[in-house]
């Protein structure tokens, strides 16, 4: 192969996504939407900003549902052409609602309280790990008073094998630790941001014959992948098969959370009585934070 775009193995993962036009839907795809919709109540003509939009799922999804003006912003070029391929597929008053430009999460471009609400996900774990405070200090910076950002984020809920893990630093181009729950919790309540809204559900692995036809269907499908022959084709479905796997078995080991998170405006007097199950995020770490001053 002479073009490097049609190797499936010089591709970066996000590239390789982008290109076969896999949508790359956040943890529960539109069930998370949809909860992120009714939890922050947004109105009509809400103004909303998307943080590593990557081929655009969320922001169309939210377009599709509600009458908003959205920025869809990812740090990969690739990733901000083909979402806006796949926005220009759409009826005119999605397009209309929606824009995708390039951007990063540490440096956005937007003036200070300009959303209703802020959405990110996977996003913040390709951001590198002394970089995330910067991050989640603009997320706030752009939010308006009482604006609401919504965090999506996968977390181990259990120990997970260092081989996978190495697997996956391989995927992805970047070292992944096994992060908790309590890490991201931590991370995002350092902002001074309110927990609003919380909940986790646990992911699970799927029987290898479903990843097998998923992955057949998708690359079959793939517009980008039409003009290559059969061997090339292969290529593809034997990559992202192998990757897949990966993410498969990475799903054993991994719960995620839907946050959100209030943009204070006057701080607020700390909660004690709570009902069962619920994250104390005064107390996150246990009763070693209850101290005499």
């Amino acid at each position: 192969m002479t073009d490097s775009l049609e190797n499936p193995h010089s591709m970066s993962y996000v590239d390789l996504l982008s290109y076969i036009e896999e949508v790359n839907r956040c943890p529960g795809g539109k069930r998370t939407v949809n909860n992120i919709l009714m939890r922050s109540l947004l109105q009509d003509g809400a103004k909303v900003l998307e943080i590593g939009c990557n081929t655009g799922f969320t922001s169309i999804e939210v377009a599709k549902m509600k009458n908003c003006q959205l920025f869809g912003i990812d740090v990969n070029p690739q990733a901000i052409q083909k979402a806006n391929e796949i926005l220009k597929k759409e009826p005119d008053f999605i397009q209309e609602r929606v824009k995708f430009e390039v951007g990063d999460a540490r440096n956005i471009r937007f003036k200070d309280n300009q959303f209703d609400l802020v959405i990110t996900g996977g996003a913040n774990t390709f951001i590198p790990e002394k970089d995330r405070e910067l991050a989640f200090a603009e997320y706030q910076r752009v939010l308006k008073p009482y604006g609401l950002l919504s965090v999506t984020n996968l977390f181990y809920h259990r120990d997970v094998p260092k081989p996978l893990l190495q697997k996956l630093n391989d995927i992805l181009g970047f070292e992944i630790q096994p992060w908790t729950k309590n890490y991201w919790l931590d991370l995002l309540l350092q902002s001074g941001m309110e927990l609003y809204w919380y909940q986790e559900k646990e992911m699970q692995a799927r029987p290898s014959n479903v990843i097998k036809t998923y992955t057949n269907g998708l690359i079959n499908q793939s517009p980008a992948l039409k003009s290559l022959d059969d061997k090339q084709v292969q290529e593809f479905k034997s990559r992202w098969l192998e990757i897949m796997e990966v993410f498969n078995e990475n799903h054993r080991y991994l719960s995620f959370m839907t946050a959100l998170l209030r943009n204070q405006f006057v701080p607020e007097q700390q909660e004690l009585f709570l009902e069962k199950g619920v994250i104390d995020p005064w107390n996150l770490n246990g009763p070693k934070l209850w101290k005499e001053e």
